[in-house]
């Protein structure tokens, strides 16, 4: 008799835990739908790859001109260079007075030292489209054509809320579409069809979220949960036509990314950007 009542103590026991345990996980999971979503948003890592080699250090310099004379010592001999022998030796019968066997059509023609005067004369002439490493024809931020040498990433300048803020160009990510699509219609929206853009795959390859301030809570979302795409662009003549929400652009190196962003946001987007120093 007495195990009975023990048993039962211990049936009512447990059902009333369950019961509790039950209510109360329904009780929190209501309140998360009702004010703990986060709102998915895609961003778009932009960079335009270096289009000419940056300077060499001094040993690089140091190691380069020894490579070179190494390759110039183990070497055949060119055309260039045969070519002149071949003169010297018609040049030597020349002055012999020796010139049955020398064909004169071909003592007529430009020698080896005459082409390479001619070389050196276009080269002091000619002017390269393209500034020398190191040096920075413009100081324009927001040109597609400063520092050649260096990996550039595009910023914008975009309303969040009420206010503008420096971030990589985002959107909220729209039911139906994968994030990929979302980058690629962000890069349509902000940028505008002349800046062509080729995403390096379908994963995003970084994460960052923030909560939204308390009086700017949009449709309930406490914040959002922002997931970065990496792309390059394929074509440096395009421009960046700016959408409604965008007030200003630039394109920065990566050193310069940390004086434009909050910190925890360089912080993560740091984390998926290669140095190129």
């Amino acid at each position: 008799m007495a195990v009975l009542q023990t048993m039962g103590y211990f049936t009512r026991y447990f059902r009333q835990t369950l019961t509790f345990l039950r209510t109360r996980s329904q009780s929190s999971l209501s309140t998360v739908g009702a004010t703990g979503r986060w709102q998915i948003v895609g961003a778009a890592c932009i960079t335009r790859q270096p289009v000419v080699c940056p300077p060499l250090t001094p040993i690089e310099q140091q190691y380069s001109e020894m490579l070179a004379t190494v390759e110039k010592n183990l070497s055949l001999k060119s055309d260039h260079e045969l070519r002149h022998e071949q003169d010297l030796i018609r040049t030597q019968f020349l002055k012999s007075g020796d010139a049955e066997d020398i064909d004169l059509e071909d003592a007529a023609k430009q020698t080896a030292v005459e082409f390479a005067d001619a070389c050196e004369e276009e080269l002091r002439t000619f002017k390269a489209s393209l500034p020398e490493p190191g040096t920075d024809d413009t100081n324009d931020l927001s040109s597609l054509s400063r520092s050649l040498e260096r990996s550039l990433v595009l910023v914008v300048k975009q309303k969040l809320g009420t206010n503008h803020e420096w971030v990589l160009p985002q959107t909220p990510w729209v039911p139906g579409e994968t994030l990929r699509q979302t980058c690629e219609r962000v890069v349509r929206e902000s940028c505008g069809d002349d800046l062509q853009v080729k995403f390096l795959g379908n994963a995003p390859c970084g994460f960052y979220k923030y909560k939204y301030p308390k009086n700017v809570h949009q449709e309930e979302f406490i914040g959002a949960k922002v997931f970065f795409f990496k792309g390059q662009v394929r074509d440096t003549s395009g421009s960046v036509q700016l959408g409604e929400d965008i007030a200003e652009h630039q394109w920065l190196t990566q050193d310069e990314l940390d004086d434009k962003f909050k910190q925890s946001y360089a912080k993560s987007v740091s984390q998926f950007l290669v140095s190129d120093q």
